[in-house]
């Protein structure tokens, strides 16, 4: 999450909003109305839209995608270009995926009917396709900043694994356990 920190340092919370719409937009584009969270491989998989294989590949690439990530991170950290690259890769912190689950449950509800709702008008054709898509884009960033400042976004796995993988206080199996079942009864 090392570009969403560095947003939200330079431009603050409106700068991460805006980030993160735009790539969800340019996502949804380029890769066929993907977006960041994986509930949807397992919703698409329960309605028989996609077979088994499907969805857990697509599942496996986005965490082996975020673990790489984190792996990339931390050697172009210990490359110490800058001062803040030594800062970052000598970082330690804690996992901590707790908030009150009706915090948490409220604005991850809120996301995902925007999201539902989005995708039904494209599936009724109530509105073209871009902009259902625009509309889930802007949801997405505004449920991203909310969740930043009121869940820490333990709903959304692929952020609360990239927050806070590799964490003291969660092996890596528990992590992702923790990461996919909450995720799965909170939506």
């Amino acid at each position: 999450m090392f570009d969403v920190n560095f947003v939200m340092d330079t431009y603050g919370l409106g700068g991460v909003f805006l980030e993160i719409a735009l790539i969800e937009f340019v996502n949804a584009f380029l890769f066929q109305r993907a977006f960041a969270d994986p509930c949807h491989l397992i919703y698409n998989y329960l309605r028989g839209r996609h077979t088994v294989i499907y969805s857990s590949l697509l599942l496996a690439v986005q965490f082996i995608a975020a673990y790489a990530s984190w792996l990339i991170s931390k050697q172009f950290f210990a490359l110490n270009l800058h001062p803040q690259h030594v800062n970052a890769f000598d970082e330690e912190c804690s996992a901590d995926l707790t908030v009150a689950i009706i915090y948490g449950s409220i604005v991850e509800a809120l996301g995902l009917f925007a999201s539902k709702l989005a995708e039904f008008c494209i599936d009724e054709r109530i509105l073209p396709p871009n902009g259902a898509t625009l509309i889930n884009a802007l949801c997405s960033g505004l449920i991203t900043i909310l969740g930043i400042n009121i869940t820490g976004m333990y709903a959304n796995p692929i952020v609360a694994w990239a927050l806070t993988f590799n964490c003291e206080g969660t092996s890596h199996f528990g992590h992702f356990v923790e990461c996919i079942k909450l995720a799965s009864h909170l939506k």
